[in-house]
């Protein structure tokens, strides 16, 4: 749906809230919160050190290693979406179908976003020459697409996309110079391992992407926002690291004390 703000402020999206989960907190995670219910201050910015070392396990026990300068810590993924558009520059492109809260940051920081179909059988990852060929016609009329936000584990569609389709599509992007984007929010959900295998595209190609996962309604409750980004190797992804941290001290987009004490005993997967 759409709306005109009567002050003149320009079309406005807004559609239903996100559902809750359904699930009941954990009392464990609520004791975590509670005990640190007194601590009135913040993280800082991009997280502290015990909360990246908690994040930066979640990778490795995950095939994503990092080290704590190459984590990031903010209060959800839309913050750290938003980071990384405005870091990273240029027109995004994302799936057809995709996440609905992918595209909006985009129009919010005035940059175009691109819509490529999908393979009928999975979501989530663009098909390879329909890439291309948006890719083309962008730069043709003018545009400049640098960035491309794709997930294995989709929403919506509830599919995995096969490593097959990954790779040809990760060739695709990298040639045109893209940099990549893997929500991996819900990689951790219950999909069919005999119909295909998750693989991330920071797997395939770790100096590329930049892996985010938001832990709201997977690891802690919606209500207690929190995310991780995970950034590539190497001096361009410490410059992309740097410059995100830059976006979200402008924002001062830090995580609650409580959260963050939440965040960092979930991280760690302990046994409840």
């Amino acid at each position: 749906m759409r709306r005109t703000d009567p002050e003149g402020h320009g079309p406005v999206r807004f559609g239903p809230s996100i559902p809750e989960d359904g699930l009941p907190v954990l009392p464990e995670l609520s004791a975590v919160l509670a005990a640190a219910a007194s601590r009135p201050g913040a993280e800082p910015v991009g997280g502290g050190s015990a909360l990246l070392e908690a994040a930066c396990g979640h990778g490795d026990r995950r095939g994503l290693p990092a080290a704590p300068d190459r984590v990031a810590v903010a209060p959800g993924a839309p913050a750290l979406l938003v980071a990384l558009t405005a870091a990273i520059g240029g027109d995004v492109l994302v799936p057809r179908p995709c996440a609905a809260w992918w595209a909006p940051y985009a129009r919010l920081l005035g940059r175009p976003a691109f819509h490529v179909p999908t393979p009928a059988e999975s979501g989530g990852v663009p098909d390879p020459y329909a890439l291309l060929e948006t890719v083309r016609r962008v730069r043709a009329e003018g545009g400049n697409p640098r960035l491309l936000v794709l997930s294995v584990a989709d929403d919506p569609t509830a599919t995995v996309a096969p490593p097959e389709l990954l790779h040809e599509t990760l060739e695709a992007a990298v040639g045109q110079g893209l940099h990549l984007i893997s929500d991996e929010t819900w990689r951790d959900t219950l999909h069919a391992p005999h119909d295909t295998v998750l693989l991330s595209p920071a797997e395939m190609l770790p100096e590329r992407v930049t892996a985010v996962t938001d832990l709201a309604g997977s690891l802690l409750p919606p209500g207690w926002p929190a995310a991780v980004a995970r950034f590539p190797a190497g001096e361009e992804g410490n410059a992309l690291h740097a410059r995100v941290l830059d976006v979200l001290t402008a924002l001062d987009a830090r995580i609650a004390a409580p959260v963050a004490a939440a965040a960092e005993y979930a991280l760690s997967e302990p046994e409840p």
